[in-house]
C-alpha cells in the first residue's frame, strides 16, 4: 500500500516566503555595499563581510542565494491553485522577485 501526503497549500505558501527572505537580504546587502564609491574587490571584501566565515566566499553567498530562490519559486508555484485571489497574487509575485533575483546572481557571478 502506498500513501500520499499532500502538504496544504498554504503552508507551502508560507515556506516559499520563508525561502525568499534570506535571498532578499543577500540582495539587500549587495544593493548597499554596491551603491558606495568603492573598487569592485572592495565592494567584494566589504559585502562578504557581512557573513560568517564558514560561508565568507563571494560565489557561496550566491549560491546560497540562488538555491534560496529555485525553491521559493518552486513552493510558490505549487501554491498557484489557491481560492483566495490574494494569496494567487502573493505567490505570482514571489515567483516572478525570486526569479529576478536569482538572474541578478547568475550575472553577478560573471
Amino acid at each position: 500500500m502506498t500513501s500520499t501526503h499532500k502538504v496544504p497549500k498554504k503552508i507551502t505558501a508560507i515556506l516559499a516566503v520563508a525561502f525568499l527572505l534570506p535571498a532578499l537580504y543577500i540582495f539587500g546587502l549587495w544593493m548597499k555595499v554596491f551603491s558606495q564609491d568603492v573598487t569592485p574587490a572592495q565592494k567584494v571584501v566589504e559585502f562578504t563581510d557581512h557573513f560568517p566565515a564558514s560561508i565568507s566566499d563571494y560565489k557561496i553567498i550566491m549560491y546560497t542565494s540562488m538555491a534560496c530562490c529555485l525553491i521559493a519559486m518552486v513552493l510558490a508555484a505549487k501554491s498557484f491553485k489557491q481560492r483566495l485571489l490574494s494569496l494567487r497574487i502573493t505567490m505570482w509575485l514571489i515567483v516572478m522577485i525570486a526569479s529576478l533575483i536569482f538572474l541578478l546572481d547568475v550575472f553577478q557571478l560573471f
